[in-house]
């Protein structure tokens, strides 16, 4: 199978008919790769006239250089520009920077199609995550930018043509070949069935009930960040800061602080983040020294 690398923009708008708002888009782009040799063998661009929304934020119109006018000029409508890209698609393995721009095309194919699962989506990667592993990132929570790794990678690119959906599907492209491994890619590969639905539209949320059954309270401690040792805790477990905190203490260093601990639902797991403060330091602050494991809690 080719691979297509998608990028899209979009407009922030409020919609009257389903009173919420929704981020239509207003502009897809994407190359098609030769599955073996990774070369460009067919590009798609279109603009998309909206439907939903008569006026473009400012800070969009920055951003992408996109006028109304130009978007009123296209004449091509979400459902037909979908229709093309259908085509343009077709048996292809679809990868985006990220898993924003797939669920927002599923939010504007549930709006105009009442239904929110793209006809073209069979097999799916998230080429942000896959490119972060494979450059070894040492702090995997935090999340690259594609031109952020365009330039570890010493790929150029021109700032003028970004935050266009080719140009950005293109760079998208360039660092895929750079960093790709056979092998590697097929572990990010994902059919689109309805496991990998609910996965998407799983909404990530911090337990804050310390009775939940998704919390062990076995895991309610940190370790000294000086000398290593399990702090003593020395009173109860409070909510706080979307996690729950105690006075504690080394019995080495002897130093009273402050040790909270997060966890976080995610689809298949739960996250738990620590850290610890002396009692006086802005716990908040600390919390970027927080380190975190993962627990499989089904």
């Amino acid at each position: 199978m080719d691979y297509v690398i998608l990028d899209l923009e979009w407009n922030g708008v409020y919609s009257r008919r389903k009173k919420k708002n929704i981020n239509e888009i207003i502009d897809m782009g994407a190359v098609r790769l030769n599955a073996d040799t990774l070369k460009v063998v067919d590009r798609y661009s279109m603009l998309i006239t909206p439907q939903i929304g008569k006026k473009l934020n400012k800070h969009v119109q920055e951003l992408t250089h996109i006028s109304i006018d130009e978007l009123e000029s296209a004449r091509h409508t979400f459902t037909h520009a979908l229709s093309r890209f259908n085509s343009f698609s077709d048996g292809c393995v679809i990868l985006t920077w990220g898993t924003t721009d797939i669920l927002t095309m599923m939010s504007n194919c549930e709006y105009f199609l009442h239904d929110n699962r793209p006809p073209f989506l069979k097999y799916y990667i998230d080429l942000q995550a896959y490119c972060q592993s494979a450059i070894s990132m040492s702090n995997p929570g935090r999340q690259l930018g594609l031109v952020a790794v365009a330039e570890m990678l010493g790929i150029k690119y021109e700032e003028r043509e970004m935050h266009r959906a080719l140009a950005d599907s293109e760079l998208a492209a360039k660092c895929f070949k750079a960093l790709y491994n056979a092998e590697s890619v097929a572990e990010y590969l994902n059919s689109a069935d309805s496991e990998f639905y609910k996965r998407m539209t799983f909404k990530n949320h911090y337990i804050t009930d310390i009775d939940s059954e998704d919390i062990d309270k076995n895991e309610l401690y940190d370790f000294c960040g000086k000398c290593g040792c399990k702090m003593q805790v020395k009173s109860r477990w409070q909510s706080k800061n979307r996690g729950f905190r105690a006075r504690t203490v080394c019995p080495n260093c002897k130093v009273p602080s402050y040790t909270i601990v997060r966890f976080k639902r995610k689809f298949d797991h739960v996250e738990i983040k620590r850290f610890t403060a002396p009692v006086g330091e802005d716990t908040e602050k600390n919390s970027a020294n927080e380190h975190s494991v993962v627990t499989d809690s089904d």
